[in-house]
């Protein structure tokens, strides 16, 4: 996305404004109201493609939910702002001595307990480097050292490879994402990592379902089907729309049939019973279902009349 930077037209904060509010209740409009939390929590200012990333919309999306918020009044172009927003926190640690770590791994129990679990999950000696992100999460974030763990485990899960070896820079990046989502306690991390396992299991289901077996999906392809599911469609539903995507066009095209998708959740079709019913409901004469072809066009009464017509004007 390429357009003049945009932020809201007043300072940001986790508190939502009553005014803005209700404009955006009244507006009706979901994609506009998600765009508006997400540029909340950015610290006020709209990154196009990391909305489009974190929210599983698309680049067009973005852009008419960006359109909505500037026709409310609430998103406007920097230079037309009377008040400059509250900076983003930085997403970068700060830098520690290397005595101020060593004093806190004397004096504080918890942070020694906590290098010594972190070396042992990741199966090797904390360089300066790594104990000083290390320390920045547990000081900078206030991470409990149990939710740092749990943090640790999954990078290597996730990101870790077949040695199971993940750097601290991933480690860093996927802390302070837990931060903003404000994951302070080991209960909610918890949750999260059982809503994120059942994500990645319906993920490879789906996968399986798309008959993809030989690689993984791309990023791309996981945040479409990411977004199918944070809309309420089961893997039967996705198999569903793949099926009438290669019977009307020969192929798994990802945009087309992210149109079916779409098409159904505005419909508010999501299980195979609803879409079925729905097809059935909408049913007429001609009439295609969502994501159908059109049907092949029957040109020979065309082109018997335009026969016809050639042959009075040649006796004429």
């Amino acid at each position: 996305m390429e357009h003049a930077k945009l932020i809201l037209r007043r300072p940001s904060a986790l508190v939502l404004p009553e005014r803005d509010a209700r404009a955006l209740l009244e507006a009706g409009n979901g994609d506009a109201a998600l765009l508006y939390l997400h540029i909340l929590c950015a610290g006020g200012v709209l990154d196009g493609d990391r909305a489009a990333l974190d929210l599983h919309r698309s680049d067009r999306d973005i852009e008419n939910a960006a359109e909505r918020l500037r026709g409310m009044g609430l998103l406007q172009e920097e230079e037309r702002s009377p008040v400059r927003p509250v900076p983003a926190p930085a997403e970068e640690l700060p830098e520690y001595a290397a005595s101020d770590i060593v004093r806190r791994s004397r004096e504080d129990d918890r942070f020694r307990d906590l290098v010594d679990e972190a070396q042992l999950s990741l199966g090797r000696k904390l360089s300066s480097v790594d104990l000083n992100k290390l320390f920045g999460i547990y000081d900078e974030l206030a991470m409990p050292p149990e939710v740092i763990l749990l943090l640790i485990q999954y990078c290597k899960e996730e990101w870790g490879g077949k040695d199971k070896r993940v750097g601290f820079g991933t480690i860093e990046k996927k802390a302070y994402e837990w931060h903003h989502q404000e994951i302070l306690t080991y209960e909610q991390a918890e949750q999260w990592l059982a809503r994120e396992q059942k994500r990645r299991s319906a993920l490879e289901e789906i996968r399986r379902g798309l008959g993809i077996w030989d690689r993984k999906l791309t990023p791309t392809e996981r945040g479409f089907i990411a977004g199918w599911i944070d809309m309420g469609f089961p893997v039967e539903s996705i198999t569903m729309a793949a099926d009438r995507t290669v019977t009307n066009t020969g192929g798994l095209k990802w945009k087309y049939m992210d149109s079916i998708i779409r098409s159904w959740d505005r419909m508010g079709l999501h299980t195979p019973a609803e879409i079925e019913a729905g097809d059935k409901k909408t049913a007429r004469p001609g009439a295609r279902r969502p994501g159908e072809p059109a049907a092949p066009r029957d040109d020979s009464k065309t082109m018997e009349q335009v026969k016809r017509l050639r042959e009075k004007i040649n006796n004429s």
